[in-house]
């Protein structure tokens, strides 16, 4: 597949080309990203100049395709300087994770300039956490938690690292984990699984609203939830979900 700035391809497509995409920055005119539609790329990467408000130009871009019926996909290739791994999420959340949720775009290429130093797997993992946040694509375990409070009956942070660590690899199914009953089931109404603190030291596990294992000991909660989900064929080994990872990135 060949890449190329629309400029050079308003001029002349390069020859022998088969498998075309072509990059826009946003400084672009209507009339020239109008003729988007006529070159037929596979796909178009929208990278935002450095002089340009990347929420504002690409809005623009986005307004133009409707208007002109352009429905190729659309990668948001985003170039990035942060320097740790807070800054990039909080980056990648304000000006591209508010454009996919509003269905401005289909996905993200992200490249790292000046002294970042990221690795491919983590760049990899936080692309595919965007899109999970965005509702594109699911690909780990969602979790549900509640903000802790007063009524909590267990350490909810633990807790937490303690089911992530069990479950976190089953893509397509969502966790909740609440320190009490009171906000607990109502909070959790959308998850598939629920861990709730209902007495001191003690748990109930939910499926869907449904409480289905009462009074479980804190000690045993955790294997009784792994149990739950094997029991209605929502479990994966994580060997198994890592090879099957690792064919889909190659293929």
């Amino acid at each position: 597949m060949v890449t190329y700035p629309i400029k050079y391809l308003l001029i002349q497509l390069p020859e022998g080309a088969i498998r075309l995409a072509v990059e826009i920055d946003g400084s672009e005119d209507e009339e020239t990203i109008a003729k988007i539609k006529d070159l037929d790329p596979v796909m178009v990467f929208i990278g935002i100049s450095d002089n340009l408000s990347q929420l504002h130009a690409s809005r623009r871009i986005f307004e133009i395709f409707k208007a002109q019926d352009i429905t190729v996909p659309a990668i948001h290739h985003y170039k990035t300087t942060a320097s740790d791994s807070s800054e990039l999420a909080l980056e990648l959340g304000t000006k591209v994770g508010s454009l996919l949720t509003d269905g401005n775009g289909d996905g993200i290429l992200i490249e790292q300039v000046g002294e970042t130093n990221f690795s491919v797997e983590f760049l990899r993992n936080t692309g595919f956490s965007l899109l999970q946040g965005c509702r594109m694509r699911n690909t780990k375990t969602e979790f549900v938690s509640c903000p802790s409070c007063g009524r909590t009956l267990f350490d909810l942070q633990e807790t937490t690292a303690e089911i992530t660590e069990a479950t976190g690899h089953l893509p397509g199914v969502t966790v909740a984990v609440m320190g009490c009953i009171v906000n607990g089931p109502g909070e959790m109404a959308d998850a598939d699984f629920g861990y709730v603190g209902t007495l001191p030291g003690k748990v109930d596990l939910y499926y869907g609203k449904e409480v289905v294992r009462k009074s479980i000991p804190n000690e045993e909660a955790v294997d009784s939830l792994v149990d739950l989900i094997k029991s209605y064929g929502m479990w994966k080994d994580k060997e198994e979900e890592e090879v099957e990872e690792e064919v889909a990135v190659a293929a």
